[in-house]
């Protein structure tokens, strides 16, 4: 899936693959009408089940001249770790670990809004207990 890829993550991809291999994106309905397209002419390829199963923003990568563990290892170097979008599925639990933030006591405003126990300690805000913020496979709300 493609979805909070950044262009320049895709641009370095497409550039440790040249002579190695093709990527091939392109709008979901285009990419949706040519399997189509592709399975009434070829009805036994598979091109019904893969149409199927797409899912999100996709691309295809087409091995011209090298293995799939050798794509499997270039798009592995090129993962990076991003922070959480409203709408997007939470890929890991977080949480506020209990404990001193740092914050002055004139911030516990902020902390009583989102219904946070704190208390003040040599001059500054320490939260009574470990907070939720994001639970796995959830979605992420706005207020996240």
């Amino acid at each position: 899936c493609a979805d909070f890829v950044a262009s320049k993550q895709m641009q370095n991809i497409r550039m440790e693959l040249r002579g190695k291999a093709v990527v091939l994106m392109g709008k979901n309905t285009m990419i949706r009408k040519a399997l189509e397209m592709g399975h009434l002419a070829h009805p036994d390829a598979g091109m019904d089940v893969l149409r199927s199963n797409i899912r999100g923003n996709i691309g295809f990568i087409f091995a011209t001249n090298c293995q799939l563990d050798d794509i499997r290892e270039i798009l592995g170097k090129h993962v990076r770790d991003s922070a959480a979008k409203s709408g997007q599925v939470a890929k890991a639990n977080l949480s506020l670990p209990a404990g001193p933030t740092g914050m002055d006591p004139s911030q516990t405003a902020f902390f009583q809004a989102l219904n946070i126990g704190t208390k003040i300690v040599k001059g500054q805000i320490e939260l009574v207990s470990e907070f939720p913020i994001l639970k796995k496979d959830e979605r992420v709300s706005p207020s996240a």
